[in-house]
Order: structure tokens, then sequence, then C-alpha cells
């Protein structure tokens, strides 16, 4: 009697154990954490920062695990990053583009392994697009189409005049330089004929979206002599005119005046610029993508991948020096 009632004993404690164990299984199940990789290309400008910031702290305030690389702009590097998330099994991948080319392969693998695909900021250029589940960022050409309205108009008055335009483009083989120059282009060409003027590009020349490069690009061209027959520039990003402006201060133009500046990004600094009447228009390129990656993701996980648009477009808009400078919101980049 005694050895029946410790089996019983013993097949009770066994069953209690079991009815515990599976419930501290489902238990961690259910409180598993989604764990975001992202992959940023660089932190070459304070737009870029900011930019890394918002998609950062916006998934964690979410509650997501964010794993978070710098592919300090080398997309071989970017690959690899990407490559470590897969072998993570993250939830999802975000990732900001160094450039268009070169991505069908790990995206591949991505695919492969079941995992999302976020792009965000710069588009890519891919034989599927399915290997990418949506692209997050700002509408580049509208921002080219918004800085040749500008110039269009500014120059709306002035019949009979010819007014060239010196282009500084960002990095090549981007979606931000090419459809940005596209825009503009668009713009500019369309009928002036009412006023007899004639909007064109005189040149482009690159500085890859970086201050440094920016500044050596103009220097050089005001050192061949070609910055007096320009009327306007045309700068893709803030970092590049920052560093353009650097360079034209050994000269006797005087920007904003002599020259009309339109820039593209609208960090602190280049608003500050704006406010003194260095530059005459910036554009918006909205850095804050943050709550439209956090929103795509919560979306694709509670609905699926058909709730998600193939393109998501952040909010923008322009500063001008006609406008009321108190209705500019602080800028914290």
């Amino acid at each position: 009697m005694k050895r029946r009632m410790t089996y019983v004993i013993i097949i009770l404690l066994f069953c209690l154990t079991g009815c515990t164990v599976q419930q501290n299984t489902e238990m961690d199940t259910t409180s598993k954490s989604i764990v975001i990789g992202f992959s940023q290309s660089g932190t070459e400008s304070s737009w870029r920062k900011r930019h890394t910031e918002s998609i950062r702290t916006e998934l964690e305030k979410e509650g997501y695990e964010v794993i978070y690389r710098n592919g300090y702009m080398n997309q071989e590097r970017q690959i690899q990053d990407i490559r470590s998330f897969i072998v993570y099994q993250v939830d999802a991948i975000v990732f900001t583009p160094l450039q268009e080319e070169g991505w069908d392969a790990i995206l591949e693998e991505a695919a492969q392994a079941d995992i999302p695909v976020f792009v965000v900021d710069r588009h890519v250029s891919v034989t599927d697009p399915s290997l990418f589940l949506t692209h997050i960022g700002p509408s580049f050409k509208a921002e080219g189409n918004r800085a040749g309205l500008y110039v269009s108009n500014y120059f709306r008055e002035q019949s009979n005049k010819t007014i060239n335009v010196l282009e500084l483009t960002g990095l090549n083989d981007t979606s931000p330089t090419q459809l940005r120059s596209e825009g503009f282009r668009e713009t500019i060409q369309r009928d002036l004929a009412n006023n007899h003027v004639t909007i064109q590009i005189q040149d482009a020349i690159s500085g890859d979206f970086i201050r440094r490069k920016g500044k050596e690009a103009i220097e050089t061209y005001i050192n061949e002599g070609k910055m007096d027959t320009i009327n306007v520039l045309f700068s893709h990003n803030d970092e590049m005119t920052i560093g353009a402006l650097e360079a034209l201060e050994d000269t006797d133009i005087i920007p904003g005046k002599d020259l009309i500046i339109v820039t593209i990004d609208a960090q602190k600094e280049m608003i500050d610029n704006l406010k003194k009447g260095i530059v005459n228009c910036v554009v918006e390129c909205n850095p804050e993508a943050g709550v439209f990656v956090k929103n795509a993701i919560n979306r694709y996980l509670e609905r699926g991948a058909d709730a998600i648009p193939k393109e998501i477009y952040v909010h923008e808009t322009v500063f001008s020096s006609d406008m009321d400078f108190s209705q500019i919101p602080p800028r914290n980049y």
C-alpha cells in the first residue's frame, strides 16, 4: 500500500511539473520581444545622425529590440551587417542603402529566410521588387520640383534674361541625386516664354553629399574662373552647401544676393543661414522617419504584408526668405 501511494504521489508531481513547464513555455513565447535589425549607411551629416536617432528611438519606444549597425559609407560592410541579421533570425530588417545597385543577392537571402525588408530613405534597384516589402522616405523628385519652382518664381519678373544655374550634385548612382536633378530640371524647363526668361543648367559638379567635397568642388570651379557667370547655386544637400559657402568666403560674391542659393535638407545651421539672408530657399528633407517605420512594422505584424503599400512618403515642406520665420519649427539636427 505504501509503495502504491508513493507511485501516485510521483505521478501527481510529474503532472504538476509538466503543466508548470508548459505554462512557462507558453509565457516565454508570448512575451518574446520582436527583434529588428537596422543597417544605416553612415553618419556623414547631422541629417543622417538625426535620421538614425529617429528610427531607433521610435522602435525602442514601441518595445522592439533593435540591433543597430553603422555601414560607414561602405556597401560591402552593409551587406555583411544584413547577413548577420539573417543569421541571427531577426523578425524584420530596416536598412538605408548607400547606393541603389548591388543588393539583389543579400535581399534574396533575406527572402529565403522569410524576413521582411523595409528600405528607408534611398531607393534600391533590384530585378525582383518583391525582395523588399516597402520603401519609406522622401519624394526626392518632389524635392527637386520644389527647388526648381522657387527659382522659376524668383526670376519670373525678370524679362529677356538668361539665368545660369550651377548644380552641386550628391553621390552618383543614388536615388536622391538622380531624382532631385530630374525634378529640378523638369520644373525649370516649363514654359516661361511670356517673360522671355531662360533658366538653364550651366554645369553640374559632384560633392558626394559631403561638406569637404562640396567645398573642394566649388573651390575648383572658382579657380577655373567659371563662378562669375553663375546666378543660382542649386545644392542637393546642406552639408555640401555649407562647404560651398566656406569656399565663397574667399571671393567677392555675396551669397544670397549676388548668388541665389537653393539647398535641400533643412538642418538647423542652414535655417539659421536662411534667417541671415545667406541662402534664399531651403527645401526640407525630413529625417524624422521613425514613426513611419514603426507604424509600417506594426501594420505588417498585425495585418500582414498585403496591408503595406509599396511606397510610404514622409511629409515635407519648403522654407524661403520671404516667409515668416517665426513659423519655422525648431530644428533638432
